[in-house]
Parts: C-alpha cells; structure tokens; sequence
C-alpha cells in the first residue's frame, strides 16, 4: 500500500514558513546566511555595490572559482582563509571586472580563482572591490563558506544535489514575472540541505538564457533575474559550488561564461568552449555551447555530459518515428553521439582509463521519460543499439543517469542492457504532467506530474497522485558512502518521497 505523498518527510510544513525562513545552514560548516523572503528586493545587508551575490563554480580538491556581480568596474578580491581565519588570505583579479548587460543595465561580472586549498577542508570567505579603499561587497552578511572535493580515494561519506530546468520567473504556470514560490523553495530546501556541491542537468535560466534572464539582485520582471535573484540561487550559491550542463535552452556563450568550469573540465580532458559545428541534418552552421567533463572525489567519478540541442536549427531532421519535436534528439545524436563524435571518443576513452569506483553521468535529454511532449530519447537509449551513449555507459560500469528536460519526476528501473535513470526536470521551470495510468511504461518505478490546464497531477509506478504542483517541483539529494548510494528526492516543502538506497560494490 502506497504512502502519502512526502510522508517520510513527516508533518507538512508551511509553504510560508519555508520561503521566509530567517536562516540558511551552509554547507556542513555551521556558518548561517540570512535567508530573506520571497520579495523582489536587493539582498538586505549587502553593499549597493553588489548585483550578483558571490557564487561558486569549478570545484575541485586545491581550488574553487568565486563569481559575482558589481555596479563598478575594478580587480576584485576574496580574503579566505580555514574556518576561524577567514581573512588569513587574498587574492585579486589580474583583470577588471568583465562589462555585461543585465535588462539595459551595465553591470560587471567578476571571477577570481581561489587555490592553494586543502581536499575535503572547509573554507569561508567574502568578497570586496579593488581599489585603494575596498568595499567588502557582503556587507552585514555573514561570511559564507564552503568544502572542497573529497581526495579521489577517500571514503569519507559526502552529498550533492542534482535539480534540472530551473530558472524561470513562472509561477505555478503564470508567468507575470511575481516570484516563483516553488522555485525559491526548492532552492531554499537545497541550501539547507548541507550538500557538498550541485549539478544542474541542463536548462537554466528561461526563456533564452540570456544574462537578463539570469538577472541580478535588484532588477525584476517576466522573464528577468530567474536565476540570480535574491530568492533564488543567491542564497545557496553562495556556499554550493554548481557544475552544469547545457539543455536545449540558453544555446549561447552565456551559459560558458556564467558557470566557468574550466580546471575540471581540463583536468578531466573534457571541453568547455564554444565550439563550430558544420551542417548536421541540414542545420546551419554555428558556434555553440560545448561542455563535457568528470568530476571526480572520493571513490566516484560524474560524468557531465553534453546531449543537449537547440530548438530553433534543427535543418531537415525529422525526430524519426517519435516526430517533429523529437528533430532536437536526431540533430544531437548526429552532433555528439557518434562512435566518431569528439565526445562519443573521449567518454569512451576516459571510462576505460577508469575502471572500477562508483559512476554516475549527468546529461539533459532524458533516456526515459513518459511526458507526452518530452519523451524518451531513443537515438541515445539502449533501443539505438550497441554503440548508444546508454550501451557505452552500462558497459563501462555506470551506475545511476540523471536527466532533465521534463519537467517532472521520474525514475526508471533499468532495462537489458541499460542503467537506472532519474528525469529530475522539477527545478523552477512550468510543471508538466506524465502520462498516467496505461500511458506509464514498464521501466517507469516512479513518476510525478502536474497538468496546469486540468489542474490535477498525474503518477505513474508505486508514485501516489501529487494534489499539488508543490509535490512536484524538487531536487536529489544524494549520498554517497563507499560503495552505498542513497537517492533522496525532496519537494518544494522539504518533504522527502521515493528514497532509493543502492549498493554498487557487486
């Protein structure tokens, strides 16, 4: 007999509650940032100055790379230092911050490196302007901090969150450009979670990616600071260090320059450019996107995988017999997973140097997925036969797949010759329903829906029928012990539901 939906997670807390909760725990350090309420304001307590509150990108075990916002250009600073000394250290830009516009707003993007670090060690920091007389950008907020990658090897248990198809300013399936409630509270639920680090499996910031889309701390709008805004990843990006992938929105430079990856993404071989594809399909020529890298603490290895394309060039491909808007996952099939393609060789390469551990990949289209308008991607599934992406992976011993791109919950048992996945496309983005009933596929364990238009969700699997869209919107928490790996989903109110523990030491 089914549970009731979220009932591991116990009483149901207010939605009110959650979203003006006064404080955040970071990530395992017992430093707390405020936490404001959902309103489009400037984050209170921090200097004028600041227009994207400091987040962190391109984690590894020596170093993290610290971003944020200004209304003036200068060579920005971070003083950092061990938990008890966090001013023990600086270190500047060697160049000015970088001029971007946010909705006709000049505005400059800074980005320092911080090295010289310990593996599995905490930190704090803050931020400041250059200058004869710096400005700690932080203000009266207190100082945030964060943990490197475990040493590969190392079996000291950690988390990281994994949440697809976020950054939008649609609130429950009305984009007037008010706060989306759903959205501020599953990235709140993820800030206090205490994970060690995120990945996003594609589509971030909607409609286009763009840096309006991603915002600020100040500006607001339809569409206008889905990301940045003080509701939003500002609160735990200050101490969750993100990795992304690319989805089939925001197909521009602007997604590289956001989420900056880069000694990861050479430490592993992988790319992290723009990238010029010729004619595929009849598509036009173009520069686009190109991230594929592994990350790789403790005993796991998580492979960031590029299986993302835009919608607007799909050329004479027709989607085969899954139809047009399946065009999307013939053109990156042909881009991207070819036993010829660049990345299709160096995946390949990089899962036979490294044997044995515990694998994990992370990708946008959905090898799986029983959402009538975002379905299974057969051109990178087991169905493709032996030389897919799915038949690269499962033969080289990868575990678990997290996919986005629907905008549900899903998860799928593994087929012959494939792997479990995960659809975790609930991130912020319109809920969109599953099929339901005798729609539901026999691999699918596990599925949750939400239809605006009928005002009622869907299930499929041992899932109970969501009565409201808040049990949809989530993100995964996942813990890994050794060999031992716990799959949390979490909903919008903090409630946990499906959680699955597997053991890979066979």
């Amino acid at each position: 007999m089914n549970q009731p939906f979220g009932a591991r997670g116990g009483a149901r807390p207010s939605r009110r509650r959650l979203t003006q909760t006064a404080a955040a725990v970071a990530t395992g350090l017992g430093l707390v940032l405020a936490v404001t309420s959902p309103a489009h304001a400037a984050l209170p307590g921090a200097d004028s100055h600041l227009t994207r509150a400091p987040y962190l990108t391109d984690l590894t075990t020596t170093s993290v790379q610290v971003n944020w916002g200004t209304t003036t250009q200068s060579k920005g600073s971070v003083r950092y230092g061990p938990l008890g000394n966090c001013s023990a250290f600086t270190v500047t830009s060697g160049n000015s911050g970088y001029p971007m516009t946010v909705n006709g707003v000049t505005e400059y993007r800074n980005s320092v490196t911080v090295g010289g670090l310990s593996a599995g060690t905490a930190y704090c920091y803050r931020v400041y302007t250059g200058g004869s007389a710096p400005v700690d950008l932080l203000g009266t907020l207190a100082t945030p901090g964060f943990t490197t990658l475990e040493p590969v090897g190392s079996t000291r248990p950690f988390s990281f969150a994994v949440l697809g198809d976020w950054g939008d300013t649609t609130n429950s399936g009305v984009d007037d450009g008010s706060v989306n409630v759903n959205q501020a509270d599953v990235l709140s639920q993820l800030g206090r979670s205490g994970v060690r680090f995120a990945v996003s499996a594609g589509d971030v910031a909607y409609q286009g990616g763009s840096q309006t889309n991603y915002g600020d701390l100040n500006q607001t709008g339809i569409d206008v600071s889905a990301v940045f805004g003080p509701q939003y990843w500002a609160q735990p990006g200050m101490s969750v260090p993100m990795f992304a992938v690319s989805g089939n929105h925001g197909q521009n430079s602007t997604y590289l320059l956001n989420w900056p990856t880069a000694a990861v993404a050479t430490a592993s071989g992988g790319t992290y450019a723009m990238v010029g594809y010729p004619s595929i399909d009849g598509t036009s020529p173009g520069s686009y996107p190109t991230a594929y890298y592994a990350v790789a603490t403790g005993g796991v290895r998580i492979y960031m995988l590029d299986a993302a394309w835009g919608n607007s060039n799909t050329g004479t491909a027709t989607g085969g017999t899954c139809g047009s808007h399946c065009a999307i996952y013939q053109v990156d099939h042909d881009a991207h997973w070819t036993v010829s393609s660049a990345e299709y060789q160096w995946l390949a390469s990089d899962l036979a140097a490294h044997r044995g551990g515990v694998k994990m990949a992370v990708f946008h289209f959905p090898l799986r997925s029983d959402d009538a308008t975002e379905p299974d991607d057969n051109y990178l599934s087991v169905s493709a036969g032996p030389s897919s992406l799915e038949s690269l992976l499962h033969d080289n011993g990868v575990d678990l797949v997290f996919n986005g791109h629907a905008h549900d919950y899903q998860r799928n048992t593994a087929p012959p010759g494939g792997v479990i996945s995960y659809v975790t496309g609930g991130g912020g983005a319109k809920a969109t329903p599953v099929r339901g009933g005798t729609g539901c596929s026999a691999t699918d364990a596990y599925a949750v829906g939400w239809s605006y238009s009928k005002a009622k969700g869907s299930a499929c699997g041992a899932a109970p029928v969501p009565t409201s869209d808040a049990q949809v919107y989530h993100f995964l928490q996942v813990t890994v012990d050794g060999s031992t790996v716990t799959v949390t989903p979490t909903d919008s109110l903090g409630r946990t539901f499906d959680v699955r523990t597997y053991d890979f030491s066979q």
